[in-house]
């Protein structure tokens, strides 16, 4: 019994700090205008994720819809985060990126902005779909591990770190721009 109080009033305890971290992810969306003709979907979502773990997120397309997926991470994870999309229809790999490469450039990462000389801004990256039939999008984030440091006396052995913070997958779409006969 007394074990059960204990439990009962660390899970209180604990409660509050799980729930504020899922409302300010859910915050993402009140400080941001999607561009138009795009509009936010409700399938757009925020999340309390964790280095180390992997996540699934299923994302229907119907046909007539022309799709915008952008990705937002909190700055905890260094970008340390790998993103893959695979087509369910056709178990096709449509994107397989990290959340930040070397190089910068534009379709190379997921999360680093890039600057477009062309119009002299700043841009975070973003996917575009257009599907012709209804489909099923799998989108695959691999939040990486904190590094590590090594400790030279092999008989201390060191916790493992472990980060949390707010991944968010933006969907924004708008109606085809049918052009047929």
């Amino acid at each position: 019994m007394k074990t059960k109080l204990i439990y009962t009033i660390t899970l209180l305890l604990l409660l509050p700090l799980f729930s504020d971290a899922q409302s300010k992810c859910s915050d993402f969306f009140k400080y941001r205008k999607p561009e138009a003709p795009y509009e936010y979907n409700d399938q757009s979502s925020s999340a309390v994720c964790v280095t180390g773990q992997t996540y699934e997120f299923i994302l229907p397309l119907t046909k007539g819809k022309d799709y915008r997926l952008k990705f937002y991470a909190a700055a905890v994870f260094n970008n340390r985060i790998n993103f893959k999309i695979i087509d369910e229809s056709t178990h096709e790999t449509v994107l397989d990126l990290p959340g930040e490469s070397p190089t910068r450039e534009e379709g190379t990462c997921v999360l680093a902005d890039y600057y477009d000389e062309d119009t002299g801004k700043s841009h975070h990256p973003y996917f575009d779909f257009y599907p012709v039939t209804s489909t099923t999008l799998k989108i695959i984030i691999e939040v990486l591990p904190v590094p590590q440091e090594e400790s030279p006396d092999p008989n201390i052995k060191k916790q493992k770190k472990i980060n949390r913070g707010c991944i968010t997958v933006v969907v924004l779409d708008k109606p085809s721009d049918n052009s047929s006969f």
